[in-house]
């Protein structure tokens, strides 16, 4: 073979072409590499801030629903970023709080509570390109745009919590019945006389009563929820709650319309009164000692707390009350706060009456009763709840209050 002929072999020998391709290209092709570890690290990263950024205005949302305070929401805001791994100020961890948004659709309204929070996250292999340090940020909004459905909460943990006998009719078309007790006897039916109708009757627990209710059935086994309030208490005199404290009153009659005090402050009754043909209006009427309706009492705007003793409405007596629209008793339109488990009956008798608020008494057995009459008794948070042989009547106090009422659903909106 001549000289030329074994350079023209050569030249055609492309034997090692691909390994200099892939020198040439692995230049590139660990750029992808870093771009691709990066970008997942980076959405691992954005996942994180973005379950933070929800949690924080979840939980925002919900304590500015209960406790009307913008520093208290925000606390409690940046407290859950940070038991989602994210706390403001640390490592360059940014988290910000606005009561109401300032940005988006829902920006000006105090129904919403803004979070947003940002992270500084180190990059693998970007830092060759200049880029060592990416900021992720994420954004959330949470707020009550709908009012909740249940309408009757018994919050007793264990035990029967919902005691049905004989021909009892409990009519709450229009809400929902929940019972918080885990039991296996959180329900009991006695009887197949009766009835609930209700938009749901949810229990955490369990039944084991033979007959079942109708036409409303029990769903076994629910969801847990919180009660509205919480633990709301009253005022007491330790805690300066009490404006007025009155050591002589036996007995309240007459219109105190025009004397009430304003609904931030309270008169608190030392001995046990009886109100007698009395009208009173907005404020917060504390009881240490019970108090006992009689003839016909109305309360316009105003909250009968019951702090000691027991509530007491006799037969045939007539109570209308139109709760609180605004404040921290919002909708209560009776409170036994949780220091007094005393039984809690509201006798209504014969008369036609309209409770126009809860009933709030979170450690006590209630009692409602309508014989012959009729009664607009709007909502019930309780330990436990009896009916026997009478007719409940419960329409929603949060579908006619949309707008006031405090049981609201929390929502992620954007």
């Amino acid at each position: 073979m001549t000289a030329l002929s074994r350079w023209k072999t050569r030249l055609n020998d492309e034997s090692g072409a691909v390994l200099v391709i892939a020198a040439l290209s692995m230049t590139a092709l660990l750029g992808f590499l870093a771009l691709a570890t990066d970008v997942g690290v980076l959405f691992r990263t954005r996942r994180d801030v973005q379950i933070a950024a929800d949690a924080a205005a979840v939980a925002g949302t919900v304590n500015y629903l209960h406790n009307g305070s913008v520093s208290s929401a925000i606390a409690a805001a940046k407290s859950a970023s940070s038991s989602n791994g994210i706390t403001d100020g640390s490592s360059g961890a940014a988290v910000t709080v606005n009561i109401p948004p300032i940005n988006g659709p829902n920006a000006g309204n105090a129904a919403f509570v803004e979070a947003i929070v940002s992270k500084p996250k180190n990059t693998i292999f970007m830092g060759m390109f200049g880029f060592r340090t990416m900021t992720v940020n994420a954004r959330a909004v949470a707020g009550t745009p709908t009012n909740g459905q249940a309408c009757i909460w018994l919050m007793a943990n264990s035990g029967t919590a919902l005691s049905l006998q004989g021909n009892y009719d409990v009519e709450a078309a229009s809400c929902g019945i929940y019972v918080n007790s885990t039991s296996s006897n959180a329900l009991s039916v006695t009887g197949n006389g009766g009835s609930v109708n209700a938009l749901f009757l949810d229990v955490v627990g369990s039944s084991t009563s033979v007959h079942a209710t109708q036409p409303t059935a029990p769903t076994l086994n629910a969801a847990p929820r919180k009660s509205p309030w919480g633990n709301l208490a009253g005022p007491t005199e330790n805690n300066g709650g009490c404006t007025t404290i009155d050591k002589t009153t036996t007995t309240v009659t007459g219109n105190l319309t025009s004397s009430a005090p304003g609904l931030g402050n309270a008169i608190c009754y030392q001995k046990a009164v009886t109100l007698s043909n009395a009208t009173l209006g907005p404020g917060v009427y504390m009881f240490e000692q019970g108090v006992t309706i009689s003839g016909t009492v109305t309360v316009n705007g105003g909250l009968l707390d019951n702090y000691g003793g027991t509530f007491n409405q006799p037969s045939n007596t007539l109570l209308n009350i139109t709760a609180p629209t605004s404040g921290t008793y919002d909708g209560i339109a009776i409170m036994q706060p949780s220091n007094n488990a005393t039984d809690l009956q509201v006798q209504f008798g014969s008369n036609n009456q309209t409770l126009d608020g809860y009933i709030y008494a979170p450690a006590a057995k209630v009692y409602l009763q309508d014989n012959g009459g009729g009664v607009t008794a709007t909502g019930v948070v309780a330990a436990t709840m009896f009916n026997k042989t009478s007719l409940l009547r419960i329409p929603s106090y949060d579908k006619a209050h949309p707008t006031t009422t405090v049981n609201r659903v929390v929502t992620l909106v954007e």
